[in-house]
């Protein structure tokens, strides 16, 4: 994990690898701007102002209970990869620079998200997001994770377990099984795997932007706060990834339960094909995915 801050002044930042490496702000693509754009948007998607598109809006259903302003229960939207506003995010060339530094020049974007934390949302429990993507090889899928709220341990901050993703391994996952939200995913030997003192957080302002691999051990804390805390997000993969075939592996039983709620939906589509149509080519020559 790498982090790039907000100010205009060289920073010492702690990487996945645990090594430290000097980072500055002009490679950042999130100005005040394109900040205000992007919240503005999310009210508007949340609250029918426009036409959703191919965004999928997503609740906390445990919130839903209490709370009547959407903005206090829709905590993810996403499918934002072909979306007018959120597009300016994940197809910024400042963004894709730092990106085709660590999985090449041909990039295809798999996914981009805003996530909304709203006061009272639960942990996200640790995770490897590789179990989502049916692609390979690991180490060319790439993270990135821009605060758009100041973000702190008390509002649900990131953390992430350094040196997680040195085995280049997808641990086994088992479903919260949370009727609040779907597809909550955690690493079965969580205990052994993110235990509290090798966890280090990520207190974020505005604009910072963490790029982090597939393979790395990550969750989030709580928000017990009465602060919001919203994020951008969006997944890239080398376009020369290719995909696989899960049975057998950590990702059969996500596979399953993706396509049996999309058939719940209407919907009829493999794991993988429900992937290519979610895929956008952002920079270079579209490959395999």
């Amino acid at each position: 994990m790498v982090p790039y801050r907000g100010s205009h002044f060289p920073i010492n930042a702690v990487n996945a690898m645990g090594s430290h490496r000097r980072s500055t702000a002009e490679d950042l693509p999130l100005t005040d701007c394109l900040k205000a754009s992007l919240r503005q948007r999310f009210t508007d998607v949340c609250e029918g102002r426009v036409e959703k598109g191919r965004v999928t809006v997503m609740k906390d259903r445990a919130l839903c209970k209490n709370q009547t302003k959407p903005e206090d229960f829709i905590n993810k939207i996403q499918e934002l990869l072909y979306d007018e506003v959120y597009s300016t995010y994940s197809e910024d060339p400042r963004l894709l620079h730092i990106v085709s530094q660590l999985i090449g020049e041909d990039i295809t974007a798999v996914n981009s998200m805003l996530i909304n934390k709203p006061p009272g949302t639960r942990k996200h429990p640790p995770h490897q997001d590789l179990l989502y993507f049916p692609f390979r090889p690991a180490d060319k899928i790439v993270a990135t994770w821009t605060a758009i709220d100041p973000v702190t341990r008390d509002n649900g901050c990131l953390y992430m377990v350094p040196g997680s993703h040195k085995q280049n391994v997808l641990h086994e996952h088992k479903d919260q099984v949370d009727e609040a939200k779907l597809f909550y995913y955690t690493i079965v030997e969580d205990k052994l795997l993110a235990p509290e003192h090798k966890r280090v957080y990520l207190d974020m302002e505005p604009g910072d932007t963490a790029f982090f691999v597939s393979t790395i051990v990550h969750g989030s804390r709580p928000n017990v706060s009465n602060s919001y805390r919203k994020a951008m997000t969006c997944h890239y993969a080398s376009s020369k990834c290719h995909y696989i075939d899960v049975a057998g592996t950590p990702q059969q039983g996500i596979a399953a339960h993706m396509e049996a709620e999309l058939k719940r939906r209407g919907g009829d589509l493999s794991y993988v094909d429900l992937m290519r149509i979610r895929t956008k080519q952002v920079r270079g020559v579209r490959c395999n995915l």
